[in-house]
């Protein structure tokens, strides 16, 4: 018992005889945060009352501070007094400094890096926060005799620790006149501009081994006067430059292609040697205090009997002495040619078909590139014939169209007529001069003709007549809308489809409806125009409308509706699509082409059903071609177009 009390006072005792002894802890900078032993103790300037168990017993200090790498201190029980001081070093980063294109002297914050022109170098750079613990940027320069002194900020925030400085020449403004003014200035054959001219900045090199000036070459030109050749340099930092020069004359000699135009000189008359070529002698001096060299106007007009030129007028000036001139003419090969047409209006509810006149263009020449043998015209009708839709009989013996003709904003009618394929006999079928009969096409076995007429009322409709020209005249569909575009199918029991205006749409509906049933089947969820149901009866092809881009597409569907799928480019305007009789192939209308003057117009398109991305251009004249149908054989297709100056069909070979 008596053992068991005397350990215990002594370790009593050695627990009351650790020493203490108030640490005052200061920091450079000032408000560092102070951790002892690895736990918060504040921030400095901080007293920490530290205790000593033993005499080897130390204690560790660490400074922290944004900006400042941490700061480590370790204090024992006999360590001097306090204040501790611990100075906190700045956050440093490695560099790498690139003088291009030449070395350079190196300095940071002004002060030089290296007593040597310099391509590369690396340091340690410190880096500092001001009071609001922003970091502060240092700023790197580079300079050398003959080049401009180059300055770049760097941040301790910069993700690449590579700089690089590239030295500029030493560039001045130059000031350059002329006598006369108005002469092209150029330096080292780069064109300044027209005198006087002020160019800010122009660069003036140096040698790299020599740190010489490089002289620049001045050239200064101006019609009527000799070019004046001089060197410039820095010239002690020279910014104005003056320049004389001396006026000159040519003989031009001008020559119309094709020749025969008369040419003329500022409106006078010329005289034409055996070459047909006119030549005169002209100067060029100035008409103005500027210099302005005088110019003269010249002016080449042809006209013959059967072709047109436009006029030539063009300005003949200095052209550094040039005396040759040939005059281009261009011959007019288009013609505007007025298209009458049916446009369905649909306005207070109620659709209305009235006249419209728009302007296209045709081509004066009718054939396909120069190559007039793959091409037949049918028809040479009077002059101002409107010719409408057209379509091909199933034995491939004639092609039956439409005639419009208006009297007035409102009046519009419509005949039908048929022209023999060799272009014999063309006959009126149908028409008496009242009625609206439009868009005909054959029954597959080519002995009826299904059109769109308004002959039993306001409205349009379906109706029937026999091909061979017999009387009587079935009318197919009525009610409360306008139906176009009608095609018969060969199913066992025909079907009828067409395009319906409904009054109460503003867009058309494509319906099939069996001949002599009263019910019928709305195909298509968005509508379209002109459909066409293949010869195998299986499957539609119409005309719908790019929602994104306005233009007319093709599309394909199954015969009885569905889901349809574009044939066609969401770019281009395209419409008038015919199957031809094995069903293989698609003749259309697209704008996709382009003419010899890059103007987009409308040609005969024709695709291969199993790959219709690759489409192949029938047309090109440059004319407007439209209303494909296909001859029975596949080997030609009839259309509509204005080329030659008029409307007729027109029969083109096709492969």
């Amino acid at each position: 018992m008596r053992c068991w009390c005397l350990s215990m006072l002594l370790l009593m005792c050695a627990m009351g005889c650790a020493a203490t002894r108030d640490v005052v802890i200061v920091t450079k900078p000032a408000d560092a945060d102070l951790s002892v032993d690895g736990l918060p103790s504040g921030r400095s300037p901080l007293t920490q009352t530290l205790s000593f168990a033993a005499e080897t017993e130390t204690h560790a200090i660490t400074a922290r501070r944004f900006g400042y790498k941490d700061a480590n201190v370790t204090i024992g029980k006999d360590d001097p007094p306090s204040p501790v001081l611990i100075e906190l070093r700045p956050s440093t980063k490695h560099v790498n400094f690139t003088v291009l294109p030449v070395p350079g002297i190196l300095s940071i914050d002004g002060k030089p890096l290296s007593p040597d022109p310099v391509t590369q170098l690396s340091t340690e750079l410190e880096f500092y926060v001001d009071d609001q613990n922003h970091w502060l940027s240092h700023s790197v320069s580079a300079e050398r005799p003959g080049y401009k002194k180059v300055e770049q900020k760097i941040n301790w925030g910069d993700v690449s620790g590579e700089y690089v400085l590239n030295l500029d020449v030493m560039r001045k403004d130059l000031a350059i006149t002329t006598t006369p003014s108005g002469a092209q200035v150029s330096v080292n054959g780069e064109l300044l501009g027209t005198s006087p001219i002020t160019y800010a900045g122009f660069p003036f090199p140096v040698k790299p081994d020599t740190n010489e000036w490089i002289s620049q070459h001045l050239h200064v030109t101006k019609p009527g006067y000799d070019p004046v050749d001089s060197n410039i340099s820095w010239d002690d930092g020279k910014k104005d430059y003056h320049i004389d020069l001396p006026p000159k004359t040519k003989t031009v000699r001008l020559v119309s292609k094709p020749s025969g135009a008369v040419i003329k000189i500022d409106g006078a008359a010329t005289t034409t040697d055996a070459s047909g070529a006119v030549t005169a002698k002209l100067a060029f001096p100035p008409v103005d205090d500027r210099g302005t060299l005088r110019t003269y106007t010249a002016t080449a007009v042809k006209t013959s009997s059967d072709s047109l030129w436009e006029p030539l007028s063009f300005t003949v000036r200095w052209d550094e002495g040039k005396t040759d001139y040939e005059l281009p003419l261009k011959e007019i090969k288009s013609r505007n040619i007025e298209l009458l047409r049916v446009k369905p209006v649909h306005g207070d509810q109620l659709w209305q078909f009235m006249p419209e006149r728009i302007n296209t263009i045709g081509m004066k020449d009718t054939d396909e590139g120069g190559d007039s043998s793959i091409l037949t015209k049918l028809t040479d009708l009077p002059k101002g014939t409107m010719i409408d839709t057209l379509t091909v009989s199933p034995d491939g013996a004639t092609v039956l169209f439409t005639v419009l003709s208006s009297s007035g904003p409102t009046d519009l009618t419509a005949s039908m007529m048929s022209v023999r394929m060799d272009g014999s006999a063309v006959t009126t079928m149908f028409g008496d001069g009242k009625s609206l009969d439009i868009t005909p096409s054959f029954t597959p076995d080519g002995s009826q003709i299904v059109f769109a007429s308004n002959r039993g009322g306001r409205r349009l409709s379906m109706w029937e007549m026999s091909a061979a020209g017999d009387p009587g005249v079935t009318q197919l569909t009525s009610g409360d809308e306008s139906d176009l575009w009608p095609m018969v199918d060969s199913d066992p029991k025909p079907r009828l489809f067409y395009e319906s205006l409904v009054d109460t749409r503003g867009d058309p509906r494509l319906y099939m409806t069996q001949l002599g049933a009263t019910t019928r089947t709305d195909l298509a969820r968005s509508g379209g125009t002109q459909p066409r149901v293949s010869p195998k009866g299986d499957s539609i092809i119409f005309t719908g409308v790019n929602e994104k881009t306005g233009k007319r597409q093709i599309f394909r569907m199954p015969d009885r509706g569905g889901v349809p799928v574009t044939l066609s480019s969401p770019d281009a305007d395209e419409f008038d699509a015919v199957w031809s009789q094995d069903g293989t192939r698609i003749a259309y209308v697209s704008d996709r082409g382009t003419d010899d003057d890059d103007r987009n117009n409308y040609d005969i398109w024709v695709l291969d059903v199993a790959q219709p991305d690759r489409p192949e251009r029938v047309t090109r004249n440059g004319s407007w071609d439209d209303c494909p149908s296909w001859d029975p054989s596949g080997k030609f297709i009839c259309f509509r177009s204005n080329r030659g100056g008029s409307w007729a069909i027109w029969k083109i070979a096709v492969k």
